[in-house]
């Protein structure tokens, strides 16, 4: 008979993914999209247009949708946007009321099955991170603009994941259509696939742009009932701060500029002010709607009817720029910036001039117009030449052509190399984290492409570890909720609990599972040979056994039964992970001790795991990175790293081996003190955990500090045992 506790626990276990899908929003959206790939096909002649996450319907995806619904009518359009009743939907529906067209809500279950069954996916900015791209299924990424700031990784203060999901639906896309080369290159090089991306990609200019050079400026000025009887002058500038961070006295700032430029130029023109969606909804409030330019309208319809342009940092000037009407950037903030964010082209190379405040732009607005063109027209044609000479009003019938096969994009991002990717464990401050850049730093780069996935998570630490990696690595992530239903968390929280031998477990069903899961992480990028070297974490052991790569391999770092047993204040470490990572040995190719010692435990420990053990179990030694040693000691020789500090009211030597700056008055130094050569220096280099028994080496080191006082022992590692073992220390009192 069963016990009452037993019953509970099962209980427990098999209601819990019921809970999670009834109580978590997002893991049943996330299930419901799941589902819809599971039972739906793909429709071959259906397309989905999103533009900025449905926040609105303009810029490229607009476009194309025009273009489609006059150029293709036996496709259905549909629309993804979050306010099914926004203005820009009432007009399309009135324009185009005998079109095959729909309007879906972003992210109802409407949308998410057309996102799992239509067969042309189109976005100029990112699917969310739940997406799959089915292999039926063609996405094209459009972008939004040519960038002045930088992007992705380029950005000067940006965390080291930041551009994660811009970087998976890159790497997800079956083809890029880019306005220009220099878009194409800093958008990919920033997001670090410049050699993987298996995307086909096409310069072909703006879709957008096509509405900016074809629209007739008198149409225009009636559709969005703009002023009919003076010069339109357009104000845009970037907005960099999120709508909860702007204050109602920044919103007035930017009012009072616009009226500062309206008063400057005059009855002769009307100013409108283009905002950031994030504070529309603030202007709204102060009653100025007479110079705002709705979120809802598309800007490159208005720049046909635009006399002037008044922007900073956007793109909107690189669209403007083919009308060859004036443009002045107004850069108040321009140093900060540029040193916060960065900017990919030299400011004086701009066409048209820069005003560092508001009386500069007054002056500037009063230059004559054709003096004011005349003085820029060598930066101008330069700016032609090099970003928009495919903007010339056929762009969106071209993507077109691009999306449905009919002209052929080049694979430009992606090297003839194979691709291995690696996961390196959580980059914590250990031997493995040390063994896997040392390896990145002795990489043969001619033959292979190196990609490390890692988990997302950041601390100081992995940080500062993934910088030591060699430059030539690339790092993606997997990120967010996996996609599952309760039947998926089932069979997961079976394989997590029991192992790939549990009878519980359909293992054709799990395998499915985990091939959509991988697809989800790895969109297109169809690695060649995938290494577990962590060898620790079942879930990416899983995710790495299952995958469809030709080869798979996972590193043994430790006497892995020995591991298994391990125990830490009581506790097993590492037991109910191991669990299920041996019951899945099998599905690799190989299995990589990283010593002859070590593989042959592993084989006698785990033969019963693995089927043929002699061929699939071999060894590979760790690098160690000489180079590296040799600098460091080099570096802790050099006076300039040394800073003598008072310790126990001593002053004492210390080595400086890292330092951060706080801020302007602040610099943390990272130091150790200094062996003195008039001292009998022990060193101790190890990570400090059970098996490498640094108890019994301090005390024994007791027993040489007894008999000689001026002995000193650095244990240099870190790990589990570290407070423990500082305690011991400080009881011996051996500090």
């Amino acid at each position: 008979m069963i016990e009452k506790s037993k019953v509970k626990e099962i209980l427990k276990f098999a209601s819990k993914p019921v809970k999670e899908n009834l109580l978590n929003s997002k893991i049943r959206r996330n299930a419901y999209y799941l589902d819809c790939i599971r039972l739906h096909k793909v429709k071959g002649k259906e397309v989905l247009l999103e533009s900025y996450h449905g926040v609105n319907f303009t810029g490229n995806a607009y476009a194309l949708f025009r273009k489609l619904i006059e150029s293709y009518p036996e496709y259905k359009c549909h629309i993804a946007i979050k306010d099914i009743n926004d203005p820009m939907i009432k007009l399309l529906k009135e324009e185009y009321k005998r079109k095959n067209f729909s309007v879906v809500e972003y992210e109802s279950k409407k949308y998410l099955k057309l996102l799992a069954t239509c067969k042309y996916l189109v976005n100029d900015t990112s699917f969310m991170p739940y997406f799959i791209k089915r292999e039926e299924q063609v996405y094209l990424n459009t972008w939004h603009g040519t960038p002045l700031k930088t992007l992705g990784l380029d950005i000067k203060e940006a965390s080291i994941n930041e551009h994660k999901n811009i970087q998976k639906n890159l790497f997800s896309a079956d083809k890029l259509s880019m306005p220009n080369q220099f878009t194409a290159e800093k958008l990919i090089k920033s997001n670090d696939l410049d050699g993987v991306l298996n995307a086909e990609v096409s310069i072909l200019g703006n879709a957008r742009v096509d509405l900016t050079l074809n629209s007739v400026s008198s149409e225009v000025i009636d559709k969005y009932q703009l002023n009919n009887d003076k010069k339109i002058v357009l104000f845009a500038p970037t907005w960099k701060k999120s709508e909860e961070e702007t204050t109602d006295e920044e919103i007035l700032d930017l009012i009072e500029q616009t009226n500062i430029i309206q008063q400057t130029l005059g009855r002769e023109y009307h100013v409108y002010l283009k905002s950031h969606y994030f504070i529309y909804k603030k202007l709204l409030n102060t009653s100025y709607e007479e110079h705002l330019i709705p979120n809802w309208v598309d800007t490159n319809e208005i720049l046909a009817a635009v006399d002037l342009l008044i922007t900073d940092y956007s793109s909107i000037f690189f669209d403007f720029l083919p009308l060859k009407r004036p443009i002045h950037f107004f850069m108040p903030d321009k140093m900060e910036y540029e040193s916060e964010r960065g900017l990919y082209l030299e400011l004086n190379s701009l066409p048209g001039r820069i005003s560092n405040n508001i009386e500069e732009l007054v002056a500037n607005l009063k230059i004559d117009t054709n003096n004011y063109l005349s003085c820029y027209q060598n930066n101008t044609d330069n700016f032609m030449k090099l970003y928009c000479a495919n903007d010339n009003g056929i762009s969106s019938a071209r993507t077109l052509d691009f999306l449905f096969g009919k002209i052929k994009g080049e694979k430009i991002f992606k090297s003839n190399k194979k691709v291995i990717v690696f996961y390196g464990g959580g980059f914590y401050n250990n031997g493995i984290t040390n063994s896997i850049i040392n390896l990145s730093k002795h990489f043969d780069y001619n033959k292979y492409e190196f990609v490390l996935i890692e988990n997302s998570k950041i601390f100081k630490d992995k940080i500062r570890n993934l910088k030591r990696l060699d430059s030539r690595v690339h790092v993606i992530s997997k990120f967010s909720y996996t996609n599952r239903n309760i039947y998926d968390t089932l069979s997961q929280n079976f394989l997590y609990r029991q192992g790939y031998n549990s009878k519980f477990i359909n293992k054709k069903y799990l395998k499915k599972y985990f091939a959509l899961d991988y697809k989800r992480v790895f969109g297109n990028l169809d690695p060649d040979i995938m290494i577990d070297y962590g060898g620790y974490n079942k879930m990416f052991t899983a995710l790495f056994a299952f995958s469809p790569a030709k080869t798979k391999v996972i590193f043994l770092h430790n006497d892995m039964y020995g591991e298994y047993n391990k125990m830490i204040n009581g506790r097993y470490t590492h037991k109910w992970n191991l669990k299920v990572i041996f019951s899945l040995y099998d599905e690799f190719d190989k299995l990589v001790s990283v010593t002859d010692s070590v593989n042959k435990a592993n084989k006698e420990n785990l033969k019963n795991f693995i089927t043929h053990p002699d061929e699939k179990m071999i060894s590979i030694s760790n690098i160690i990175d000489g180079d590296e040693v040799k600098f460091m000691a080099q570096a802790a020789d050099d006076k300039a790293n040394h800073v003598r500090l008072y310790k126990k009211n001593q002053l004492q030597d210390f080595i400086i081996y890292d330092s951060e700056e706080k801020s302007d008055f602040n610099l943390e130094l990272h130091c150790i003190q200094a062996p003195s050569k008039e001292d009998y220096n022990f060193v101790n280099v190890a990570r400090l955990s059970p098996e490498k028994n640094h108890e019994v080496l301090i005390k024994a080191f007791k027993t040489i500090v007894e008999k000689e006082k001026k002995s000193k022992l650095y244990i240099l590692g870190d790990g589990p045992l570290y407070n423990q073992l500082q305690q011991l220390i400080k009881k011996m009192n051996l500090e």
